[in-house]
């Protein structure tokens, strides 16, 4: 019996806080500054190569922070779901997801129809169906783009409940990710637009690796694991660089392959460095601070942030309204992450644990 290694059981790792904080930051990075042409020409009213000529190209590659993201979130959640029952498991999810979630809505809705912003108003029925969070199975468009990384989490947290209900185990847990990785790759060619939709094949290696890596970090590297890490790092690459329904589409971005690999292997190395304990000394509180909030400011950036750009970019320097913009969002996040969705969370955390879930409610008398 896998036996978990001492000092593996920490809640909040400083390294992987930064880590997501830049991953987060790169995002920001990319829908200001590296967007597709035609993206950059309908946001900032002119083309890139008048605004950042050099560092658009760099930029671009921010839009794979999104991947690593997914395998920060399969490092974290089976570190946090371990241990806890499905209840615990469903509260802590939903009161790390849905306040904010919300918060984000609302401010993006607000912006979108008494500002001045690009993104058009939405009718009320995508209003109300991106308030579930299942805007993507009910075939409606998200009411922010950024929004569709969160069906890829939500499947993943629903799926990985079911293991949570069977009890968290280092045999089980690679078992899921064995399974999920045979499916993941079954989705690809069996065009079933319900298990593509479950699966989400392309993001799979992403969480897969972060699984792995956890279960490194808790116990410690074996080859099963590292076998695991190395098929989800090739299938990771594949989804990356495949000709079309893939992670990538090359009609509006098609980079030099070598940079593209290099970016997801250096991914995989730095979670790979936390997952081993090369990064135990690192234990700054202010990236803790910037860890939770990393999904304010995920969730919010776009709507605000490009609609700033689209009203002032031909009036303001494009770098300083980048800077002023950017730091903006980052004290607002902190903002909503403090006084807002925290208070929430605690609310709705408070409610649910003390809320009865029987299936057989009793009748009333």
């Amino acid at each position: 019996m896998a036996r978990p290694r001492a000092g593996a059981r920490r809640d909040r790792l400083a390294a992987l806080d930064g880590l997501r904080f830049l991953a987060a930051l790169s995002v920001v990075l990319f829908h200001f500054i590296g967007q597709t042409p035609g993206a950059m020409i309908f946001v900032w009213g002119r083309p890139y190569q008048s605004i950042f000529p050099e560092m658009h190209r760099y930029a671009a590659f921010g839009r794979l922070g999104v991947d690593l993201f997914f395998m920060i979130s399969g490092f974290v959640i089976c570190m946090s779901a371990w241990g806890r029952t499905p209840r615990q498991f469903f509260i802590s999810r939903v009161t790390r997801l849905y306040p904010m979630y919300w918060i984000a809505i609302a401010a993006s809705a607000c912006v979108i129809y008494f500002a001045d912003s690009p993104f058009g108003h939405p009718n009320p029925r995508m209003l109300f169906a991106n308030l579930t969070m299942l805007q993507t199975p009910l075939g409606v468009d998200n009411l922010d783009p950024v929004y569709w990384t969160l069906w890829p989490e939500l499947c993943f947290y629903l799926t990985f409940a079911a293991v949570v209900w069977k009890g968290l185990t280092y045999q089980r847990v690679v078992i899921f990710c064995g399974l999920w990785t045979i499916a993941a790759v079954l989705a690809t060619s069996a065009h079933i637009a319900l298990l593509s939709l479950v699966v989400n094949p392309t993001s799979a290696p992403d969480f897969i690796a972060g699984m792995a890596f956890y279960l490194m970090y808790r116990y410690r590297p074996t080859p099963l694991l590292w076998g695991v890490v190395i098929m989800s790092w090739l299938l990771a690459l594949h989804f990356l660089m495949a000709p079309s329904g893939g992670r990538n589409d090359w009609d509006t971005w098609s980079p030099w392959r070598f940079w593209l690999i290099l970016a997801m292997t250096l991914f995989f190395v730095l979670i790979g460095a936390i997952a081993l304990g090369w990064t135990r000394w690192i234990s700054w509180r202010g990236l803790t601070v910037a860890g939770t909030m990393t999904f304010p400011l995920y969730l919010l950036h776009d709507t605000i942030g490009m609609t700033v750009a689209h009203r002032y970019g031909e009036q303001v320097d494009p770098w300083a309204l980048v800077g002023v913009t950017v730091s903006g969002l980052i004290v607002l996040s902190y903002l909503a992450h403090r006084f807002v969705e925290r208070p929430m969370a605690l609310a709705m955390r408070r409610y649910l644990n003390n809320a009865d879930f029987g299936m057989h409610p009793t009748a009333r008398r």
